[in-house]
């Protein structure tokens, strides 16, 4: 609590390291898909996003892999509908996904997290790997 800030969109938020130099650089923070949380904390995001109607904090494959979870497992019409949404908008940008994997092929921040993402909510892929981030 003592190194979270408002960014310049107001949105409380810290940095991935401490600030022991000083003072926050100005300007907005990127958000990253899953590096603000656990998958534990993920799921009560979840319902409170639904519960409030408000949009969730993880980056698109995250929640994909979420919503997911939630409309496999407990049939859930509304997490149904954000996968469908999900992997429309994850499927229309293959080639950035391509191009991160040049980068990096990380699950977290690669180009992982999205392909395994895209393959078990929309191709039935197994979901055995699913258990490393919490999820079922």
């Amino acid at each position: 609590m003592r190194q979270s800030f408002d960014d310049a969109r107001s949105i409380r938020t810290w940095d991935g390291a401490g600030l022991d130099d000083g003072p926050p650089p100005a300007g907005p923070r990127a958000r990253q898909a899953w590096c603000y949380g656990t998958p534990g904390v993920s799921w009560a995001l979840w319902d409170a996003a639904d519960a409030v109607g408000e949009a969730l904090c993880h980056g698109a494959s995250g929640v994909l892999a979420v919503a997911d979870t939630f409309a496999h497992h407990a049939g859930l019409p509304a997490a149904a509908a954000l996968r469908t949404r999900l992997l429309a908008h994850l499927r229309a940008r293959l080639p950035e996904i391509e191009a991160l994997g040049a980068e990096g092929m990380g699950l977290l921040g690669g180009a992982a997290g999205p392909l395994c993402a895209l393959l078990t909510a929309g191709h039935g892929a197994s979901r055995a790997w699913l258990s490393c981030l919490g999820l079922r």
